[in-house]
């Protein structure tokens, strides 16, 4: 069976059935109601909006359980990196009237075990016909940091320290899709992408201390980019992030090759973190209590651009309408 042959009410109900979290104490509304209140949970509330193409998640080796995993974790990605815990979100879809019932299905599985493992309450949302697949989910977390973290606080001095695991995403950019179909360690790594929620506890407990913060969803090397362009400054890498043991025997160790598929990513969801220099062991400690995996891995520096010792580093990313690019001062070309 297809969407065409189900119908808007069918697929509707479907999705409310299975996903959306009934009233908690002292809430009021639900479907089929179009809003939903809450009850705040921190002094301060954080909002964020993250859309995907659904073919631009649709990796070989991912089903569309997957995808709805993946959209998920990036979208409450941006909320942790400001130090909020991510408590609810709305989900929009697009969806073809060829989608068969199974993958529908299968979509809303997705939607439902990332919610349940990030401990994420799905509220509502809306449903629409599209020729292109599409997927568009908007996050509301709280956090009790006074004044978040933003992208341009960096100053000369900082640390960068980058938490979370690299390579696996970035052997996809470099090597192709079809190469890395049979690579085991890259498909487990890529097919669902996790993210750490206890890093918002982190960045909201050493607010004082965090002087910029951004997650990495487009590659680590245009997070470290976007942060010392914004903050008019520069980073000096000094080591490669960590990365998967797999990548490390596969580079034999040689840290070019560590940094080129470590940088040339995306969709990894660490945190790369601007930590003020006096404050760094706090901040050490705290990744280090909730089992964080984390590398100090340069300084901020006063001379613009993105350095691995004295070499300028390319800066990659994905471009939603130009695929993988290289950013080369200010200017991308393919």
């Amino acid at each position: 069976m297809y969407l065409r042959d189900l119908g808007e009410e069918f697929v509707v109900e479907s999705i409310s059935r299975s996903l959306l979290s009934k009233p908690g104490h002292g809430e009021y509304l639900f479907y089929p109601e179009d809003a939903r209140d809450l009850l705040p949970r921190a002094p301060r509330i954080l909002i964020s909006m993250d859309a995907y193409s659904i073919s631009s998640l649709k990796l070989p080796w991912r089903d569309y359980s997957d995808i709805g995993w993946s959209s998920l974790s990036g979208a409450i990605s941006d909320i942790i990196a400001k130090g909020g815990i991510p408590h609810a979100c709305m989900i929009a879809l697009g969806l073809p009237h060829t989608l068969k019932q199974e993958e529908l299905e299968a979509l809303i599985r997705g939607f439902r075990e990332a919610s349940e493992y990030y401990n994420v309450r799905v509220l509502g949302g809306d449903t629409n016909s599209a020729s292109d697949g599409w997927i568009a989910i908007s996050t509301i977390g709280f956090t009790t940091a006074r004044t978040p973290p933003s992208r341009s606080g960096l100053r000369a001095g900082d640390y960068i320290i980058v938490s979370g695991i690299y390579g696996a995403m970035g052997y996809v950019a470099r090597e192709g899709v079809e190469k890395s179909s049979s690579v085991n360690w890259v498909v487990k790594y890529t097919k669902r992408p996790l993210v750490r929620v206890e890093i918002g506890y982190v960045v909201e407990s050493n607010y004082r201390y965090i002087s910029a913060s951004m997650d990495v969803s487009d590659g680590l090397s245009y997070t470290l980019y976007t942060l010392s362009r914004l903050s008019n400054c520069g980073i000096l890498v000094e080591n490669p992030p960590l990365v998967h043991s797999e990548l490390y025997e596969y580079c034999k160790g040689d840290e070019k090759c560590l940094l080129e598929y470590s940088l040339h990513g995306g969709e990894e969801y660490g945190i790369v973190l601007g930590v003020k220099p006096e404050y760094k062991n706090h901040v050490q400690k705290d990744l280090e209590y909730y089992n964080i995996p984390y590398k100090v891995i340069g300084k901020a520096i006063a001379k613009q651009g993105l350095y691995f010792r004295e070499k300028e580093l390319p800066v990659y990313r994905y471009d939603q309408f130009k695929g993988w690019c290289i950013l080369t001062s200010h200017h991308p070309r393919e």
